[in-house]
């Protein structure tokens, strides 16, 4: 029976069997799988929506985990799980749904916004030490509130200029930029820029090769302590 046809407890069952067939290297069919995101996204069924959650948490917790700033934070698994799918919710449109091929699309764009909300942590929590600053009541010193904006600048500086260093070329020094300083979504960067992005998918491609960097990155590691 097409993916379509099925009731929403059959094709969650279904889906649950083709990914345990990818686990174990058998041959598979992503069908039902997109099917589940096209029903929560396109046509918002919330029961599809917690399905696809309960099915997907245990991944998104790897990637946090993996993450260099994921052991630094202590927070819950919930809380990951939580601000990754919110994120993933807000920026995949119903109108742009059609951007994505298949489900290695959507999960990797999963993947994306379980980086981006850890690295939104980090520069929070940079502001917020900046913020708790003593005042030392010397004459002539800026006013805390001054300060603090003089400080929490230079750390997104610094963390700006550490991210810039691991980019390689135009493409990536795009994406980087208008993704995380503007939050500019895969849609609108393609839009703006379709002589480097030929497709929603390139930038898609390049955002993780990005992430996935500066995952790996030693100085990235050592900026976030």
């Amino acid at each position: 029976m097409e993916p379509g046809q099925l009731g929403l407890s059959a094709l969650a069952a279904a889906c649950r069997e083709e990914t345990n067939k990818f686990l174990r290297r058998e041959a598979f069919t992503d069908s039902f799988c997109f099917e589940l995101f096209r029903r929560a996204i396109c046509d918002q069924v919330q029961p599809a929506w917690e399905t696809i959650l309960s099915q997907y948490r245990g991944m998104v917790l790897a990637w946090v985990r993996r993450h260099p700033a994921g052991a630094t934070t202590g927070e819950e698994d919930d809380y990951w799980v939580n601000r990754t799918f919110e994120r993933f919710w807000r920026a995949v449109e119903p109108e742009h749904f059609g951007s994505f091929r298949g489900v290695a699309d959507l999960l990797t764009y999963l993947k994306t916004c379980a980086h981006s909300v850890l690295l939104d942590e980090v520069r929070a929590r940079k502001a917020a030490q900046v913020e708790t600053l003593p005042e030392s009541g010397e004459e002539g010193e800026d006013p805390p509130d001054a300060r603090a904006v003089a400080l929490g600048g230079l750390v997104g500086r610094e963390l700006w200029a550490a991210i810039m260093r691991e980019v390689q070329d135009e493409g990536e020094r795009t994406v980087t930029y208008l993704s995380f300083a503007l939050d500019l979504k895969p849609q609108e960067i393609q839009e703006r820029h379709p002589s480097l992005y030929p497709a929603v998918a390139d930038v898609y491609r390049i955002k993780r090769n990005v992430i996935d960097r500066l995952r790996r990155s030693a100085a990235i590691r050592d900026f976030l302590g």
